[in-house]
C-alpha cells in the first residue's frame, strides 16, 4: 500500500514576499515493488531502443548505400559501345577511316573498275570500322584506362565550372571511384593488406575532404554526400576498417572475423528474450482489447 503524504513549505524571497508549494510523494513501498518497476522500465527502455537500432538504416561508411545510382550510372555508361580507350572518341574513328576510304574510292575511279568493286569495297571499310571500334573499345582497356575514364565522368558530373578539379566534391567523387575499384580486389584477395590499408587511408581522406565541404559549402555538401549514397554519420563517424568492419557489412559473405564472447552473445540472446516478451505482450493486450470491444 502507498501512503500520500503533502508537504508544504514556505519559500522566502526577496522583500518578505511568501510563496507556499507542496508536493505529494509515495513512501513505504516495498523493496520488492521497487525492484519490479525498476525492471519493467529497464525492459521498456531497452525495447525502445533496440527498435530506433533497427528503424536506423546502416550504411557503409566505405561503399555507401547499396546500388548508387551515381555508380551505376558511370558503369553503364562506360560499357557503351562508342565508348573508346585511350582519349579517342567516335569522331576520331570516322575521321580516319573516311579518308582511307576515299583514296581508295578514288584509286578504282581512276581504273576505271567496275560498280561491284566499289560496293566491296563499302563493305570491307565497314568491317575496318567495326575492327578499330572493337580494339579502342574501352572494354578492353587496362584497369588505369577504366579509372581515367570513370574519374573524367566523375568530373564532368560534380565540377562547380570548367575544368574544375581541385574542388571538395570532385576530389570526395574521384576518391569514391577509387575506393570502389579497390574495394572490387580486395574482396577477391583477402590477404592483400596493402590494398585495404590503401581503402582505409583514402576513406579517412574522403571524411576530412567532406567535414571541409560541409562548414565551407553546407548546400554542396549534402547534395555530395547524397549523390556519393553516404550519410552525414559516415563522414563524422571515427572510422576504422577493421574486422568488425568487415563482418557488419560482409565484405566476405561466409567468412566470421569476429567471435563473440560469452557476455556478448548472453547480451543478444536477452535482447532477443526481452524483445519477444514486449511482443507476446503487445499482443495480448490486443486480444483483452478485442474480447472487451
Amino acid at each position: 500500500m502507498f501512503c500520500n503524504i503533502s508537504l508544504s513549505l514556505r519559500l522566502v524571497t526577496k522583500g518578505n514576499a511568501v510563496r507556499a508549494f507542496h508536493f505529494t510523494s509515495r513512501v513505504n513501498a516495498s523493496k520488492a515493488e521497487r525492484k519490479l518497476r525498476a525492471i519493467e522500465k529497464k525492459k521498456k527502455n531497452i525495447t525502445f531502443k533496440n527498435a530506433l537500432e533497427n528503424k536506423k538504416e546502416k550504411v557503409d561508411p566505405v561503399l555507401g548505400k547499396p546500388s548508387n545510382a551515381f555508380i551505376e550510372r558511370l558503369k553503364m555508361e562506360i560499357s557503351q559501345p562508342n565508348i573508346l580507350a585511350k582519349g579517342y572518341d567516335i569522331n576520331d574513328v570516322d575521321r580516319l577511316l573516311f579518308g582511307a576510304k576515299e583514296i581508295r574510292l578514288q584509286k578504282i575511279n581512276d581504273q576505271n573498275l567496275l560498280s561491284v568493286a566499289a560496293e566491296t569495297t563499302e563493305i570491307e571499310e565497314n568491317e575496318k570500322r567495326e575492327i578499330v571500334m572493337r580494339i579502342l573499345n574501352l572494354r578492353n582497356a587496362d584497369n588505369v584506362e577504366i579509372q581515367k575514364k570513370l574519374n573524367k565522368l566523375a568530373i564532368a558530373e560534380f565540377q562547380r565550372f570548367e575544368g574544375d578539379t581541385g574542388s571538395s566534391e570532385v576530389q570526395a567523387a574521384c576518391a569514391t571511384i577509387e575506393i570502389y575499384n579497390l574495394m572490387e580486389h580486395i574482396k577477391q584477395n583477402p590477404q592483400d593488406l596493402l590494398h585495404i590499408r590503401k581503402v582505409r587511408m583514402l576513406t579517412q581522406k574522403r571524411q576530412r575532404i567532406l567535414r571541409y565541404l560541409k562548414r565551407d559549402e553546407p548546400q554542396r555538401y549534402f547534395w555530395t554526400i547524397e549523390k556519393l549514397g553516404l550519410t552525414d554519420e559516415n563522414v563524422h563517424m571515427e572510422f576504422n576498417m577493421d574486422r568488425k568492419y568487415m563482418d557488419q557489412f560482409e565484405i566476405w559473405p561466409g567468412r566470421q572475423l569476429v567471435k563473440l564472447n560469452k557476455k556478448e552473445n548472453e547480451e543478444i540472446k536477452r535482447k532477443r528474450r526481452m524483445e519477444r516478451h514486449a511482443i507476446k505482450k503487445l499482443l495480448s493486450q490486443g486480444a483483452n482489447a478485442e474480447t472487451e470491444a
